[in-house]
């Protein structure tokens, strides 16, 4: 039997292929607790001359929809009932 591997307080950061130079030069999931984050790192110099990383920790990423594809559709006001969640 294979042993399961505990993600748990780990992460990984990939190279990424940038599109700006705005971009984050690397990026990848983390988790902290059990709660899934994303990592945007980015590979910078000081004005004084020293190479660092500045680090980013947010929500994980996800993909925006293309303007091509329809949106999900939302269900009638009929079909809502009181099981749902309602965000007010």
């Amino acid at each position: 039997m294979q042993n399961q591997y505990d993600n748990t307080n780990r992460g990984a950061a990939f190279l990424r292929d940038k599109k700006s130079e705005n971009a984050p030069t690397w990026s990848g999931p983390l988790n902290v607790e059990g709660k899934e984050y994303e990592i945007s790192i980015w590979e910078k110099t000081s004005k004084a001359g020293k190479d660092f990383l500045s680090i980013k920790v947010g929500p994980p990423w996800v993909p925006k929809q293309k303007s091509d594809e329809a949106p999900a559709p939302k269900r009638p006001a009929a079909e809502i009932d009181e099981q749902d969640d309602i965000p007010f």
